[in-house]
């Protein structure tokens, strides 16, 4: 069962990015995931430990060969759908932080009491 729960561990990495996720939600995911009958709940409390342990770091990196496809697919399901990956984001907030700085150039110095 090992195999089945790393390939739901990754899907859930793939398919919400790893910065977007937060306790609540990976045990909301993993508890519907549970629902469903398709993890058991054993092995769901794993599924959650690990992937927590993966967001403090202290996780293995991911994999490549299958897994790599599989984030690959999601990315590219991302695009697709419109959804901002964690770079894009990263990449707006580095544009708004250039955008604000020059328009603080552009304005004049407040007056001098």
């Amino acid at each position: 069962m090992t195999g089945a729960r790393d390939a739901v561990e990754q899907a859930i990495l793939a398919s919400l990015g790893l910065a977007a996720l937060t306790r609540e939600r990976i045990e909301s995911i993993v508890a519907d995931l549970v629902g469903r009958g398709h993890l058991s709940a054993e092995d769901g409390a794993a599924v959650v430990s690990r992937l927590l342990a993966r967001l403090r770091g202290e996780g293995p990196p991911v994999q490549s060969g299958l897994m790599g496809r599989l984030e690959d697919g999601a990315k590219s399901a991302f695009r697709e759908l419109g959804l901002a990956t964690k770079g894009d984001l990263e990449d707006l907030r580095l544009r708004v932080a250039e955008l604000e700085r020059r328009l603080a150039l552009m304005e004049p110095p407040p007056p001098i009491d």
